[in-house]
């Protein structure tokens, strides 16, 4: 995104842009600058890109265009000559907090204005709803200075006053929205604009003050949506088909490729395909100028972004960080490209990055799980990367009362475990574990799970997700 500020104050002084993924690409483009320059715009602040768009920044000096560059990326070797280049990995930049958001990087730049211009403080937290989306969305940890911006961006979120949230949020979760609701149920639907069709809908949506318009607006992003399922599924699909024709299942990367793959949704893919072949994975499509772009997804903690780094010389760009990356490629350089990717990774990985594992946080006892436990474990949030959910254990457990197959293909599971002391039920849920029904019907079992909350018609409940189960001999 860029925000554009102009020299005439005294007419339209300020308004955005936001690249089209697949004529522009994702970063800073000379359509957004020459944009600037035809209305009379001096200077871009430039939100979540431009770390390494050192061509970009010279040639919007010919224009007499500033930037201010606000991006979390990692940089390359040289920082772009722009007047002011906001990036906490940048190495020789001083603040503490290495991990913020894009939008967390704008929201220093404010912090920052708002000190030198005497602001209302008020009004500018009143914006953390928005910060708190962005830091879920862009898949941040979920500690340190982030951590404290979320827990305080949902509280603005649940009483929010922005026409577009309150639009998309149904009444009755808004008091209760968590990180994870974002993540699964806002985010998708904000990206949906943007990876099919024009990001500057959900822009439009954020700034609206107008009922009917952003109605409009939110009508077309739930049909964008929609659109986007659809592509998400059939390109993984076709993606998967292509790794058993072409045999990668023995290799330690997965790289596919299809021309007709829709740009916006190609990084949704590699996610999928990691749910089912468990490497760092590629994706690519046709660009523009008859080049490749992909997206690049990571597993564990295996760090995509300098694996690729060591595959540089293929590439006209790239950019991400350890869990996610981008690039463009010319065609004739894709064969030699998979084959040093393949080589690197193989070279790099190591024996506890090739399988998902869980990891248990705690051992716990089945009484033990009571109204005081339920009340610590919500303190513990806002979950997210470097601050999950915990996994928890429960031992030698065995079915009390009912269980049954879940979903369209009975692949999902509900049934209960027994506390003794209180002769209460608790409620189990086992997504993907519909297969076992007849094991635990059988058998004893150890379960790694999650502790979740339920909401319905003002009441709450809670269940146990779970993440794996040992069955007993």
């Amino acid at each position: 995104m860029y925000l554009y500020l102009s020299k005439i104050v005294q007419k339209k002084y300020l308004d955005f842009y936001i690249p089209d993924r697949n004529s522009e690409g994702y970063g800073i483009s000379t359509e957004g600058i020459d944009f600037a320059k035809q209305n009379g715009f001096s200077l871009i602040i430039a939100l979540d890109c431009g770390i390494k768009a050192l061509d970009m920044i010279n040639y919007a000096q010919t224009l007499d265009i500033d930037f201010i560059i606000c991006d979390h990326h990692l940089p390359g070797d040289e920082i772009p000559n722009a007047v002011a280049v906001l990036d906490p990995k940048r190495s020789d930049c001083r603040y503490p907090f290495k991990e913020l958001s894009g939008c967390g990087v704008g929201f220093k730049l404010c912090q920052g204005l708002n000190t030198i211009y005497k602001l209302p403080e008020a009004e500018l937290f009143e914006l953390t709803d928005l910060l708190a989306i962005s830091i879920a969305a862009d898949i941040v940890s979920m500690t340190g200075e982030n951590r404290v911006l979320a827990k305080m961006g949902l509280k603005i979120l649940r009483k929010t006053r922005n026409l577009g949230l309150r639009l998309l949020i149904p009444d009755d979760k808004l008091s209760h929205f968590e990180i994870s609701n974002i993540v699964f149920e806002i985010a998708p639907k904000i990206n949906a604009a943007g990876r099919i069709s024009q990001g500057k809908a959900a822009v439009e949506l954020m700034v609206s003050d107008n009922l009917k318009h952003a109605h409009q607006i939110v009508s077309d992003i739930m049909s964008l949506n929609d659109e986007r399922r659809e592509l998400d599924m059939n390109s993984t699909m076709s993606a998967l088909n292509q790794i058993i024709e072409s045999q990668q299942q023995a290799k330690l990367s997965t790289i596919v490729y299809h021309p007709d793959w829709n740009k916006g949704v190609i990084g949704i893919v590699a996610s999928r395909l990691i749910e089912t072949y468990y490497k760092p994975t590629l994706v690519f499509t046709d660009g523009n100028n008859g080049e490749m772009v992909a997206s690049a997804r990571s597993v564990s903690d295996f760090d995509v972004h300098e694996a690729l780094d060591m595959c540089s010389e293929y590439f006209l760009k790239f950019g991400g960080h350890h869990a996610a990356a981008g690039l463009s490629m010319e065609k004739d350089k894709f064969e030699a490209f998979k084959e040093k990717f393949e080589r690197v990774v193989s070279e790099k990985i190591k024996d506890h990055q090739k399988d998902p594992t869980v990891s248990i946080d705690s051992e716990i006892n089945i009484e033990e799980i009571n109204r005081e436990f339920i009340n610590f474990h919500r303190k513990l949030a806002p979950f997210g990367p470097h601050n999950m959910k915990p996994i928890l254990a429960l031992t030698n457990q065995k079915l009390s009362g009912y269980i049954k197959t879940m979903g369209k293909d009975n692949n999902h599971l509900k049934f209960y475990v027994k506390q003794e002391s209180t002769g209460r039920n608790i409620e189990c849920v086992g997504f993907k574990l519909g297969q076992f029904a007849d094991d635990f019907r059988t058998k004893n079992f150890d379960l790694a799970f999650t502790l979740e909350e339920n909401h319905w018609k003002g009441n709450v409940t809670h269940y146990l997700n779970i993440k794996d189960v040992k069955f007993r001999d």
